[in-house]
């Protein structure tokens, strides 16, 4: 385990949650948006998958209600069963919950944290028997 370069906190690489570069979901084309390396059809289709969420729901926090700004970033799509181990879930819009990157941070330190979380994570895993 190693220590943030910008704030000292533990985490895993370079950078803790909070300070780990992002990038922007862009509205357009991906392949106009990424010059140096194309993204993987995976990426693009998670990125595509983000948006079509972003234009349904609202734009707050699903487990405090705070706004979470007009711009779509990655770091306010959590998926409830992870990608790892339930790649079958990755694409499925109940698998989502729009967070704050705070509570992003946290529910990826803490699964169990926030009970909206949890509650929807039993629900999930009942829909694929797990």
């Amino acid at each position: 385990m190693s220590t943030c370069k910008t704030c000292g906190k533990k985490c895993d690489g370079e950078y803790c949650f909070q300070h780990k570069p992002r990038k922007r979901i862009p509205a357009q084309k991906f392949t106009t948006f990424v010059k140096k390396a194309q993204p993987t059809r995976q990426t693009e289709a998670m990125q595509l998958f983000f948006l079509e969420i972003w234009k349904k729901r609202k734009h707050y926090s699903e487990v405090s209600g705070e706004y979470l700004g007009s711009e779509a970033l990655s770091t306010y799509f959590h998926h409830i069963l992870p990608k790892s181990k339930y790649p079958e879930a990755c694409l499925d819009e109940e698998n989502i919950i729009l967070l704050t990157w705070e509570e992003h941070d946290q529910v990826e330190m803490d699964p169990i944290r926030y009970e909206e979380v949890n509650k929807r994570r039993e629900q999930l895993k009942q829909k694929y028997n797990v």
